[in-house]
């Protein structure tokens, strides 16, 4: 990417120091790449000691919040960010990281989270991962609204794929099949939604600091099929030494509240991402373990 962008690390806020330490269960030990923490348990801080290599010129300075809590914001069904939030500093993507039908009403990210994600995708172009691009990122609480309700006719419309996912085939076959139902009553269409989209208010694309990769061969559409794509393995290796996570993982429904989406990433700072990916917590749990030295 244009090296241009690197400006938007000037953005960077004055670091509000958070946790630097989090509890993990004894039996979740982990391997690092560059010095772990051994000895430290329960409390592992695994930025601290970590040698983190690039292949590109990479300026770590905009990879880094200092643990300030603006970037640990917590958007889900528990912890709303309501109708009023909206990001400070959000900057236009360049055309060159969305996908095409975005490119005349553009993208918009949080500046620093933008910063971080020029400097990740340098880094996936320059180990021949091309085919990735940005499908969403910031959304307003009105977007999302639109979005909620467009969800919510087409699952009272007919019996979806996700219908079953989320219900069950036999609660579907008891409730309506044998009764010659073909469309879902209000309630268990926004159950089905609520599995996938948030609802107004509560969505993490509120907060400015999350985006939903894409890729051609996916054909315009998000699902689990970027699990199969070089860019989802590169981002599984190293999307935390840029600040990323994956923001909902298989194994974590119960807890992050929405099935799994590969292709969703979201910017918490090296130093986080970095003890998250390596603990393998969700955001929740690294927020809820928190504790200071």
């Amino acid at each position: 990417m244009p090296m241009r962008f690197r400006k938007l690390l000037t953005l960077l806020c004055v670091p509000i120091l958070l946790s630097s330490c989090i509890r993990i269960p004894s039996d979740q030990g982990t391997d690092t790449d560059g010095g772990g923490s051994e000895g430290k348990d329960p409390f592992v801080s695994y930025y601290e000691n970590m040698t983190y290599h690039y292949q590109t010129k990479v300026d770590e300075e905009a990879l880094l919040t200092g643990l300030d809590t603006a970037y640990l914001v917590l958007a889900n069904k528990t912890s709303p960010v309501g109708e009023s939030y909206t990001p400070e500093d959000l900057v236009r993507l360049d055309n060159a990281v969305v996908v095409p039908w975005h490119q005349t009403t553009g993208l918009t990210l949080e500046a620093c989270a933008a910063a971080a994600l020029y400097e990740m995708l340098d880094e996936m172009r320059a180990e021949e991962v091309t085919d990735i691009f940005v499908t969403s990122a910031y959304r307003s609480y009105i977007k999302q609204q639109q979005l909620y309700y467009q969800y919510l006719d087409n699952e009272l419309s007919t019996i979806s794929e996700d219908a079953y996912r989320c219900l069950g085939y036999t609660y579907i076959k008891v409730n309506y099949l044998d009764q010659g139902k073909t469309q879902l009553s209000r309630a268990d269409a926004e159950k089905v939604v609520l599995s996938y989209s948030a609802y107004p208010g509560t969505s993490e694309h509120q907060t400015g600091l999350c985006v939903d990769f894409i890729t051609e061969d996916m054909g315009g559409n998000l699902t689990e099929a970027f699990e199969d794509t070089a860019a989802f393995a590169w981002l599984s290796e190293n999307a935390y030494k840029f600040g990323f996570i994956l923001r909902y993982p298989k194994g974590k429904e119960d807890i992050t509240g929405y099935t799994y989406e590969p292709w969703h990433y979201r910017f918490v700072g090296r130093e986080a991402a970095t003890d998250i990916h390596f603990s393998r917590l969700t955001l929740e749990q690294y927020l809820e373990n928190g504790t200071s030295h």
